[in-house]
């Protein structure tokens, strides 16, 4: 192949550029697509993941697959995604078909926007999800994390079986709703609330959606299409009325404003803000949006990590260990200063979001033009960039299908090119890194740190093996872990 150039704007500048590359998208290997289906049949829309992670193996760090007549190209290097994703929003968006969906069900946020609304937005959301705002309300999570223990302990006393896998849905939803909404779900210790109830329809709807081959609901509204109007609807509603009512504590509780205590806070004393004009409707949106966003990812990384340790007792003693060592006589964090001394912690969780990622793939479309990997993208060519594309090359990580929790942990800070952060995406990456993750990284301590203080973890030999299932995250199908009192 010869060298070939084109002219193209660059979105940042509006001029014109030459773009030089080697290869277009026909030029890249690939599954031998079918007539008319192309690669469609070959992908398990609940197991998606696991076939382009198949296919990286075969293919390379870049290749295409067809779905019908469009082009599908995958990029698995991390330094073209590292590039990919620190181009977001100018050069590259996220696909329209899911934020379309995300929208008919209300949950219309910084998720979905792009632009100028992306901005205004992440200005907002990360007023109310930083981490001040996150001690503020650390608090919060320290009587959550306590509620979990005694949950667990009361059962395990009285001879009563633990789903795990609910109870820390359950926990995340409590923590995320408590933050984005100033309201004690007790999701963890109820089951017939309807707020609890109409998040949990209105995100398995949301699965059900992205995972449709036909969007039927568009033209025929089926039964469970209208409940998850309904749902969305009182969703909308519930928030409306708590921001009225955060607005009034506000107004009671001036220090508030200097020290918000949770993201409905924060957001509502930036909103009022000279030179702001955020309105209810994007208060409303990104406080759903956070909900959504926060309950599934959170609570799956943590099922996920616990799978890996039960699976890995010796791990799973060293993180034991330093649990006790951390909390000594406390059975579960109560002191800020506890979350930066869980090395080992961090660790296990570093390694665990690398075999088993809740978000493995971003699903990116190109703005303009573009080279990405001396490849020529036309202007909407449709990328997936594995976030976890490294973790399974054992020239990044040896033994790369082994649980190995020392190789997070360094005497010294590794060189660029051997610090395996830099490999791997777990949050995303560039200016549309999530705005969660620091919540999300406090929960993750706090619930492992009191799990393994006061539990021990047996595997359960009756449950069925653990699949990976593909909805809007990357969910274990369970976790089969029955626990045990320490002594």
């Amino acid at each position: 192949m010869s060298d070939t150039s084109t002219l193209a704007i660059t979105p940042e500048t509006e001029q014109p550029v030459q773009l030089k590359y080697s290869r277009t998208i026909a030029d890249l290997p690939g599954p031998k697509p079918s007539p008319f289906f192309g690669n469609l049949l070959q992908l398990d829309r609940k197991r998606i993941h696991v076939t382009v992670e198949n296919w990286i193996r075969q293919f390379g760090p870049i290749f295409r697959f067809k779905i019908l007549n469009h082009n599908v190209v995958v990029v698995s290097d991390y330094a073209v995604v590292s590039s990919l994703l620190r181009e977001r929003p100018a050069g590259f968006r996220r696909h329209q078909a899911g934020v379309t969906i995300m929208k008919e069900l209300k949950i219309d946020g910084v998720f979905g926007a792009e632009g100028e609304a992306w901005r205004r937005q992440r200005k907002l959301v990360m007023r109310g999800m930083n981490a001040e705002v996150v001690r503020n309300f650390f608090p919060t999570m320290v009587s959550m994390t306590e509620r979990l223990m005694l949950r667990w302990k009361t059962a395990l006393e009285a001879g009563k079986p633990v789903n795990v896998h609910r109870d820390l849905k359950a926990m995340s939803l409590d923590v995320i709703v408590a933050l984005a909404m100033g309201f004690d779900l007790n999701a963890m210790d109820t089951d017939g609330n309807q707020l609890q109830r109409d998040i949990d329809g209105l995100f398995m709807r949301l699965g059900q959606r992205m995972n449709a081959i036909f969007p039927h609901w568009r033209h025929v509204r089926l039964p469970r299409d209208r409940d998850a109007d309904a749902s969305a609807g009182r969703i909308e509603f519930a928030v409306t009325d708590f921001i009225q009512k955060t607005r009034e504590r506000i107004k009671n509780n001036p220090h508030l404003r200097q020290k918000p205590g949770n993201m409905l806070e924060a957001m509502i004393v930036a909103s009022e803000e000279d030179g702001n004009d955020f309105t209810d409707q994007e208060l409303i949106g990104n406080a759903i949006t956070a909900v959504l966003g926060g309950e599934d990812t959170t609570a799956n990384s943590i099922a996920w990590l616990i799978n890996n340790l039960v699976q890995n007792p010796a791990a799973a003693a060293k993180l034991a260990a330093e649990a006790d060592a951390v909390l000594g006589e406390h059975r579960f964090i109560q002191d800020w200063e506890m979350l930066s001394e869980l090395t080992y912690l961090d660790a296990s969780h570093n390694e665990s979001q690398r075999l088993k990622s809740v978000a493995p793939v971003f699903g990116l479309v190109s703005n303009e033009d573009c080279v990405v990997a001396d490849t020529f993208f036309p202007k909407n060519t449709v990328v997936f960039a594995s976030a976890v594309g490294a973790s399974f090359d054992e020239n990044h990580f040896p033994q790369s299908s082994q649980f190995l929790p020392e190789r997070w942990i360094f005497d010294e800070k590794p060189d660029e090119g051997n610090d395996p952060n830099r490999k791997l995406f777990p949050f995303g990456g560039g200016t549309r890194l999530c705005p969660g993750r620091f919540l999300a990284l406090t929960e993750i301590r706090m619930v492992i740190a009191m799990l393994m203080r006061n539990f021990e973890l047996e595997p359960d030999p009756k449950a069925l093996p653990v699949k990976e299932v593909m909805n809007f995250f990357m969910v274990p199908s369970g976790v089969p872990v029955r626990l045990k009192l320490r002594a």
